[in-house]
């Protein structure tokens, strides 16, 4: 049955029913809502809502252009399995203890969904339900992974390798800038994009980009202090924590190629939260161990107003 012989019956139906009541109605907005495809429920121009309340870094969060005008689906010309996955890439609401996780975890997560058979590699070939992906594995902590899951990770953004002499430069960057990202209902420019960060636990520069695990920071309430310039510049291992998501659209690494290049299609996005480490290595820096770290770049306290003269 095609979209308008649905919406016809359903018109019909509803009119019917008025009818025998002695009223006619217009059928009401939310009714014809429900029967339109996802791809033309409008999410540019929504403002948008988390579902839960408050966010995990509402005592930093910065309101945005973009918290006004794209909702949590993202793009309206998205299909079903892109707006669902859009959805999940802007889930802030994963409760509870994050678990930490490894490398490893990030490849047997990847490996589960080879294994179950769970399409990926490109906006066309997203999976259709996402609680597939859920509960995939047994971590590394003896905990379930899989979408969902709050989690936490440890390593060091990956640095560029440098000429000689010259500064190696960190690899977080603004991405989609140019042509804006679905997420983030197609809008260019730094401001309305997520922060992509390719993460490895060499700290030497020119680390192999094919063995990262990406961490996102959404737009999304952004905080001022999360900037590439600052994560880029920590030179010490970070730790992110945040929801764990299987980005569909994008394929591991295969002989050294991969757009972007990374070890998993699991990505930490959004992120929730970002600490930097007090001391200079992994070893120094064990996800458990609060007193060893704290939090990137956040805002100094305002000072305290000056006393009047005289007192």
């Amino acid at each position: 049955m095609s979209s308008a012989e649905n919406h016809t019956l359903i018109d019909r139906a509803f009119l019917a029913r008025s009818s025998r009541c002695g009223v006619r109605f217009l059928v009401p907005a939310v009714v014809v809502a429900l029967a339109l495809p996802a791809a033309l429920a409008a999410q540019e121009g929504q403002a948008f809502d988390a579902g839960c309340s408050p966010l995990p870094f509402a005592d930093i969060a910065v309101k945005h252009p973009i918290d006004d005008n794209c909702g949590i689906e993202g793009k309206s010309a998205a299909d079903d399995a892109n707006h669902a996955q859009n959805q999940a890439k802007n889930d802030f609401c994963a409760k509870g203890d994050p678990v930490t996780v490894t490398q490893d975890d990030f490849v047997k997560l990847q490996a589960a969904v080879k294994a179950a058979g769970i399409p990926f590699g490109s906006t066309k070939t997203l999976p259709a339900d996402r609680a597939v992906l859920r509960d995939l594995i047994t971590g590394s902590s003896g905990a379930k992974l899989g979408e969902g899951t709050k989690v936490r990770f440890v390593a060091f953004v990956l640095l560029a390798a440098a000429k000689q002499g010259a500064q190696p430069k960190g690899k977080a960057h603004y991405s989609d800038t140019n042509t804006g990202e679905s997420v983030n209902c197609g809008e260019p420019g730094n401001e309305p994009n997520d922060i992509h960060i390719p993460t490895v636990q060499d700290s030497e520069p020119g680390a192999d980009e094919c063995a990262s695990v990406t961490a996102e920071i959404s737009p999304h309430s952004r905080p001022a202090g999360w900037t590439p310039k600052a994560l880029n510049g920590a030179g010490v291992p970070l730790r992110f924590t945040g929801h764990l998501l299987f980005d569909g659209s994008h394929k591991p690494c295969a002989d050294g190629k991969g757009n972007p290049k990374r070890v998993s299609s699991w990505e930490i996005h959004p992120v929730y939260a970002v600490d930097v480490c007090t001391g200079a290595t992994l070893a120094d820096c064990p996800a458990g161990d609060d007193s060893k770290w704290q939090p990137l770049a956040t805002p100094p306290a305002p000072a305290p107003p000056a006393s009047p003269p005289g007192r």
